[in-house]
């Protein structure tokens, strides 16, 4: 008899060893995909906001007048060098701003596929429904 109670209180520690392990598992995961979810919606928020600066009216970066781009704002604000311009649209992550004609086609800038933003960006030729 003694010999199965040691069997069994081994047998609970090894569950309840399992039990743990698992829970933590769980509860790391939830809190990764977390963080992962806030990056995205704080990428989508800063993405909105170079938007709304390079296009409203009465914003110091805006290079679109009427849906067609101002060629002088476009190329003082491809002049300005990175750094600046990330502090000037006030965003943390890397960004590049590039326009598309109705297709979805990349227009062309300086004929360069090259945007305007981080050199760490590449852009394609092709448009962004066939990627």
């Amino acid at each position: 008899m003694i010999k199965r109670k040691k069997a069994q209180s081994w047998s609970i520690d090894i569950a309840l060893g399992v039990i743990v392990f698992v829970a933590a598992f769980f509860i790391f995961y939830t809190l990764l995909n977390a963080d992962q979810g806030a990056k995205s919606a704080n990428l989508r928020q800063e993405a909105s906001n170079i938007i709304r600066q390079i296009t409203s009216k009465g914003e110091s970066l805006r290079v679109v007048d009427n849906n067609n781009a101002n060629l002088s704002r476009l190329n003082a604000l491809k002049n300005t060098s990175y750094s600046e311009l990330k502090k000037s649209l006030r965003v943390e992550s890397d960004f590049c701003i590039y326009f598309e004609d109705e297709k979805g086609n990349v227009v062309l800038i300086d004929n360069s596929y090259k945007g305007i933003g981080s050199q760490n960006i590449n852009l394609s030729s092709t448009p962004c429904s066939q990627k």
